[in-house]
């Protein structure tokens, strides 16, 4: 599928003979392969004379780009077009022993879950659904606020594009004026002293409505934010450049106070009355920014109580 896509990718329009001829399968075989493609999601015009287009140009991730865009050649990197889940993958990496750090990222994921088992649409070649792998050597106490720090990264990124006011949502939700555009979600493979860290984001650059029916919550992605279509595989590069940072800070174990001030710069919940709720427990409070650990701090009552990430839910009053 990914041939045929990066054939209509131009926008332009391609009889069925041309692109049989540069795929090197008959006329019925191409026909087969658009309906595949709409199949899974992706609109393609057919009009009698002249063939077949996209409705829009559309950008495919590729390790020469990646490269071009500064990816270092020291991160290795998986681009398959289609998976389950590119944390599930990265986890059979992992276990497999081969050769770390790691990116994976697809054009099309179809398992993705975000924090609580919600499940995370993101279409096909038109946003970032990524897993970067970073092994730690000293073990899975140095990762304390990890999640919190791979918030800041995108922020970061996110402002390099021309987004004036990213906010994060503790623990793990990138926002944009309220609306929800990235989430991140870790997972950790511990052997002994060794830490393996799953770091799973993904980020709306062009979100399609029928994709987001389920979404019980405000959401919102980069093309309706900017005056032009960002590039997909800058996006990608500069988010690992932002990782690899992040995950070196941490090595030592006080990644945090590296973080703690610049995450509570884009803190959207500061100051704000907030109801947290768990499995075991509901509170109230003035959210009061984290701590050196990354927990979220919360005045009630007059006391100062740090919550820890896991299953806890935080919604403004």
């Amino acid at each position: 599928m990914r041939a045929v896509l990066a054939l209509l990718s131009d926008n332009e329009f391609h009889s069925g003979e041309e692109l049989g001829r540069a795929l090197g399968v008959t006329r019925a075989a191409v026909w087969k392969r658009l309906k595949k493609l709409e199949s899974i999601g992706v609109v393609v015009h057919s009009v009698k004379g002249r063939g077949y287009r996209l409705p829009s140009p559309l950008e495919l991730l590729t390790e020469e780009r990646l490269r071009e865009n500064g990816l270092p050649d020291s991160v290795n990197l998986a681009l398959p077009f289609e998976t389950e889940s590119t944390n599930i993958d990265a986890k059979d990496y992992i276990v497999q022993g081969n050769a770390l750090p790691l990116l994976i990222s697809v054009e099309r994921q179809t398992q993705g879950k975000g924090r609580r088992g919600r499940q995370w649409a993101s279409g096909v070649a038109k946003n970032i659904t990524l897993s970067f792998v970073w092994r730690f050597e000293n073990g899975p106490s140095v990762i304390e606020g990890l999640s919190l720090a791979a918030g800041v990264a995108v922020a970061r990124v996110l402002k390099k594009l021309g987004i004036p006011n990213p906010g994060l949502k503790w623990p793990n939700d990138i926002q944009i004026d309220g609306q929800k555009i990235c989430g991140i979600l870790l997972e950790m493979i511990a052997d002994q002293d060794v830490c393996h860290v799953v770091i799973g984001i993904g980020l709306n650059v062009e979100m399609d409505n029928a994709f987001m029916t389920h979404v019980d919550q405000p959401w919102t992605d980069l093309v309706s934010r900017l005056k032009t279509r960002p590039s997909r595989n800058y996006i990608l590069a500069e988010l690992t450049k932002e990782l690899i940072e992040v995950c070196r800070l941490f090595e030592d174990g006080n990644g945090m106070k590296h973080f703690q001030h610049q995450w509570q710069a884009y803190d959207v919940l500061f100051n704000q009355p907030v109801n947290v709720s768990s499995v075991n427990q509901k509170r109230q409070g003035i959210a009061r920014g984290i701590d050196q650990k990354g927990a979220l701090l919360i005045e009630e009552d007059g006391e100062l109580i740090a919550l820890h990430g896991g299953e806890v839910s935080v919604r403004r009053i």
